[in-house]
């Protein structure tokens, strides 16, 4: 019965096609109806940082958050940073895309 409880898609909802927000949804994190951060948000970028910056801000990232890096701390450390992961990636993803 839960799915009756989830906001419709509609008016003030942004998703796959929403305006300005060009369809980042966080590597499918977001639950349906939900707003997600921007890619620049998720990496920690201003909006018109430089190809470099993006770069370097996700390997820091990516040095942070990887699984390998809290292989020795409790489980969920680790599916907590496998979620992040996800998150950076899919906005790194969709910067290069953008910048192509």
């Amino acid at each position: 019965m839960r799915s009756s409880m989830r906001p419709r898609a509609g008016a003030g909802q942004r998703g796959s096609q929403g305006n300005g927000h060009w369809g980042y949804r966080g590597a499918g994190t977001a639950s349906p109806g939900a707003y997600a951060k921007s890619p620049y948000e998720v990496l920690g970028v201003r909006r018109g940082a430089s190809k470099d910056e993006i770069v370097s801000k996700y390997r820091e990232l990516v040095r942070q958050y990887h699984p390998d890096t809290v292989t020795n701390m409790a489980p969920e450390f680790r599916e907590v940073a496998e979620q992040r992961m996800k998150e950076i990636n899919a906005a790194y993803d969709a910067l290069k895309r953008r910048a192509a």
